[in-house]
């Protein structure tokens, strides 16, 4: 079986007069499943905030109507999103962890980490202009790194209803990311994890424990707010001698 053993989440807005475009979930059990998520409203468009909102509340429902799947839980949110009168978008990376693997459905630029000796290890790929061009491999990274904070911010893929449906399906076994039967996984949205890159050290007390890694992220973030920043951080002891 899989049990928390220490976790943090929190969500703010850039600012007390502004929306806050991001939604959370936070770590649900879907019977031996844990299921959690992040979504970003895209800002340039109008609604961004309820459009992350409806995509959050899909995957909560999805988890309640029971036999969830990340592929149900997109095909929910972008019905919700469809639903929507306005040109709204949103991003959506849903995790779910078992005894045997970790799935995540990823869409748009919020990311999964993990701990591995004392560093972030980046799980997903973000969809931006930024990624698209680096992938090309048409270009040379002092060439792009100049344009990076306006590329990183176009969104090649997102949830909304002028889009198809199109999202990563990462499927990783779990033995290849848990240390001594620990799993430490993080999902931040852009506004958090821009200010972690730029000087991406804590020390190993501070990374090895959710609590104070929020703690101390959130001071760093707020001495230079610049988006709405969202984290989800739980440390997990994963137990293969209990349980079925």
């Amino acid at each position: 079986m899989i049990s928390i053993i220490d976790m943090s989440c929190f969500s703010f807005p850039a600012s007390i007069r502004h929306k806050n475009e991001d939604s959370f979930l936070p770590p649900r059990f879907d019977g031996e499943k844990l299921v959690f998520a992040i979504a970003d409203g895209v800002g340039s468009l109008k609604d961004s905030d309820l459009a992350s909102k409806l995509a959050i509340n899909a995957v909560a429902k999805t988890i309640d109507d029971g036999l969830f799947s990340i592929d149900k839980a997109f095909i929910n949110a972008k019905a919700a999103i469809d639903a929507l009168e306005t040109d709204s978008a949103t991003t959506l990376t849903i995790i779910q962890v078992n005894k045997e693997n970790i799935i995540i459905g990823h869409l748009g630029d919020c990311r999964a980490y993990y701990v591995k000796d004392d560093k972030l290890v980046q799980l997903t790929k973000d969809h931006t202009k930024y990624q698209e061009l680096l992938d090309s491999g048409e270009h040379k990274l002092r060439n792009l790194r100049a344009h990076k904070e306006r590329l990183s911010s176009v969104l090649t893929l997102a949830l909304s209803n002028k889009i198809n449906l199109k999202y990563d399906l990462i499927s990783i076994p779990i033995n290849d990311l848990i240390e001594n039967k620990i799993l430490n996984i993080l999902l931040m949205s852009d506004g958090a994890y821009n200010h972690w890159m730029l000087r991406p050290r804590f020390s190993t007390a501070t990374i090895n424990t959710p609590s104070a890694f929020s703690n101390s992220l959130r001071k760093r973030i707020e001495k230079n707010i610049k988006d709405d920043y969202t984290l989800i951080n739980i440390k997990i002891n994963v137990d293969y001698n209990t349980g079925n």
